[in-house]
């Protein structure tokens, strides 16, 4: 939550006076938290294609043709009409 309204609702401190935090600040203390830096770590590194499987990396947008893509899209359509149809 960025906005100084609503992030007053969520302060955990009761005790200590509300004090808004900027996105900035956050990502900050996020990227030095070890959670960030681990993660940081992880995502900096590159993926190696070389040592997945061929068919583990898709080259399609959904991994399926458009075709087919359409045909599972129609089914469940047909299949939820059947299903709510009176007759």
């Amino acid at each position: 939550v960025t906005s100084g309204k609503d992030q007053e609702q969520y302060w955990e401190h009761k005790d200590q006076p509300y004090r808004f935090v900027t996105a900035e600040e956050f990502s900050e203390a996020f990227q030095s938290f070890h959670v960030g830096t681990r993660l940081g770590d992880e995502l900096g590194t590159e993926f190696d294609k070389s040592q997945s499987h061929p068919y583990a990396l898709t080259t399609k947008k959904y991994g399926v043709g458009k075709l087919e893509l359409y045909k599972a899209c129609l089914s469940r359509e047909y299949l939820l009409m059947k299903r709510n149809s009176f007759v």
